[in-house]
């Protein structure tokens, strides 16, 4: 899928953009509008399914069923608070989601050790209070054992609701430790660019060869064209927390079916430093620009 084809071509990127936009739309319409009410008692039966998917993918699930409704984890870490607030007084109303938007600049900088009850319950109420007062998961909640980000606050709160589940009341501590991804990072700010140039070093070393364009595929073999290998830098920034983009154009003579990848680490879009890690891609070609899709943290 490179940098050149025909009319076939063309009406195959065509209808892979299409079945993009189409997964898209399903992906938002599964996920519980907000005014939605959920009874405690199966946000606490989620936790343990919440909690072994962490430990086991090393990450959060980007959507969670509770009862027989799914919400976005932004959406979870509010039911979660929201109840651990309502069990310490002894309290089992329903509670109604929100729409809850992802944080803008997510940030971690702690070390292992553990929260108390007291700690983690003021926590708690101060997350639910953010979130009802701006709409949106904190980037961040300072504690005594440093920031802790939103991912590892599912954990964190998952954790204690799963003690609950199994013990009928609330743990007197919660042990933390620093957030690590599915790509054994960690997603403190302060390493950022250690990870873009780790992910950055590691492409450079795949070759551009056209008609393959399986980023799974490149990986095995180590080569593939620009689809390829924009699948691969995307698959692997977003598993890193980073928010990134893969750009297409429309146009642009032979280039007009190129791809490349774009990242934001605070300072807007930018064109992935192809030139920097000595990538035998490349960045922007082509008219007709378009965003495929978009990873934000």
């Amino acid at each position: 899928m490179g940098h050149g084809g025909g009319i076939i071509n063309r009406k195959l990127s065509l209808a892979v953009i299409s079945l993009l936009t189409i997964s898209l739309f399903i992906n938002v319409s599964d996920v519980s509008a907000a005014n939605t009410t959920f009874n405690t008692s199966d946000i606490i039966k989620s936790s343990e399914t919440v909690k072994n998917y962490v430990e086991t993918k090393h990450n959060v699930p980007s959507k969670v069923t509770v009862g027989k409704q799914n919400v976005t984890t932004t959406q979870y870490l509010y039911l979660l608070t929201s109840t651990v607030g309502k069990i310490n007084k002894s309290s089992s109303t329903p509670i109604t989601v929100k729409n809850v938007s992802k944080p803008t600049n997510p940030s971690e900088s702690i070390t292992s050790g553990t929260l108390t009850k007291n700690e983690y319950l003021q926590l708690a109420t101060k997350i639910t209070t953010f979130i009802d007062k701006y709409g949106r998961v904190p980037n961040y909640v300072s504690t005594s054992l440093g920031t802790i980000r939103y991912e590892n606050l599912v954990y964190t709160y998952s954790k204690v609701l799963n003690f609950y589940k199994t013990n009928k009341r609330l743990p007197n501590t919660v042990s933390v430790t620093p957030w690590i991804n599915s790509e054994g990072i960690k997603t403190n700010s302060s390493n950022v660019q250690s990870i873009i140039d780790s992910i950055g070093n590691k492409e450079a070393q795949y070759e551009d060869i056209q008609g393959q364009s399986s980023p799974t595929v490149m990986e095995q073999v180590g080569y593939g064209d620009c689809w390829a290998d924009s699948g691969w830098l995307y698959n692997k920034l977003s598993a890193a927390g980073i928010a990134v983009r893969v750009m297409g154009t429309t146009s642009g003579g032979i280039y007009y079916l190129h791809r490349w990848v774009e990242i934001n680490i605070g300072n807007g879009w930018t064109t992935w430093n192809y030139n920097k890690y000595n990538s035998q891609h490349y960045g922007a070609l082509g008219s007709g620009i378009f965003v495929v899709k978009t990873y934000t943290p």
